[in-house]
């Protein structure tokens, strides 16, 4: 479990979204403005059905992985705090 002491002091960013992905589909992205990965601490909000999980893939990515193909559309809540 992450601590808010290991990425420094103040927040220099929040941006917050959602990741939708088609019945079919068992994964999907998210395009956010650029963070230091190493600065940056991922909020999962919610979601529309259990098995869902989300990841920083990159320094303007974030990845929903899902764990097997959902018979409806599915819907994630992320925030992402950048610290300086």
């Amino acid at each position: 479990m992450s601590t808010l002491s290991q990425y420094g002091s103040g927040i220099k960013s929040i941006q917050r979204g959602t990741i939708s992905s088609n019945f079919a589909a068992t994964s999907a992205t998210a395009t956010i403005s650029a963070v230091n990965p190493n600065k940056t601490m991922l909020n999962y909000l919610g979601a529309t059905i259990a098995n869902a999980a989300i990841s920083l893939t990159n320094s303007t990515t974030i990845t929903l992985s899902i764990s097997y193909e959902f018979s409806a559309n599915t819907s994630v809540s992320y925030e992402v705090i950048e610290f300086y």
